[in-house]
């Protein structure tokens, strides 16, 4: 009775079934984290990084552009669902505009290449019109929301409501890109700083001893 054949296992290939796509954004994310501009992040670099053939990417994008407005898209997917989470941990009103503020500069340590590339708009980053990064505004909105129900919000109008969240949203930044931009400064407290701007801007304003 002869032997039956070996039959040879064949894998599946790499980045099958769609999965490339995911592939390719996430060995861009992994660059950015390790690059100190989205411009060092290259076409073939992406690949290499994916461990494919440069060739393979233009089924799913087009360019190296392309690729960074999807790294964009998820980046602020994930500041959005942060963000809901610490709200929701948190009591309304000011408390949880405070903790959502916490948790977007935590966001900017933990992720500093994906944050880095949601706000870097190099020369050859910028188009017209400008991409409107629709992700971007819902993380946006779920601090106008929570504003909403602090004792500045409270009766405001849509657009005073809006101005004080880029106030703060624009304050929250300011946090997370000076204090590692410029060490030497004598900063004061990260948590304090935050505490200050929400409870000023909320209409909180803390008691000085």
């Amino acid at each position: 009775m002869g032997s039956s054949p070996v039959v040879k296992r064949v894998g599946n290939k790499r980045g099958f079934g769609g999965e490339l796509r995911s592939e390719i954004i996430e060995a861009a994310e992994r660059l950015l984290a390790e690059r100190a501009s989205s411009e060092a992040v290259t076409l073939r670099a992406i690949a290499r990084e994916a461990g494919i053939a440069a060739p393979s990417i233009y089924p799913h994008f087009s360019d190296r552009d392309a690729i960074l407005d999807a790294v964009v898209e998820r980046g602020f997917e994930r500041l959005a669902e942060i963000g809901a989470a610490a709200v929701g941990s948190a009591q309304a009103g000011v408390q949880a505009v405070r903790a959502l503020s916490t948790a977007y500069v935590r966001f900017a340590r933990d992720y500093p290449g994906q944050y880095r590339v949601l706000f870097e708009r190099a020369s050859s980053n910028i188009v017209s019109p400008p991409h409107p990064y629709r992700e971007g505004i819902k993380a946006f909105d779920v601090l106008i929301e929570t504003m909403r129900y602090t004792p500045a919000g409270r009766g405001s109008s849509d657009e005073d409501l809006i101005r004080d969240a880029q106030t703060l949203f624009a304050t929250l930044h300011g946090i997370a890109v000076l204090r590692p931009s410029l060490p030497g400064f004598p900063w004061q407290d990260e948590g304090a700083l935050i505490d200050n701007a929400v409870s000023h801007i909320c209409g909180e304003v803390p008691l000085r001893p």
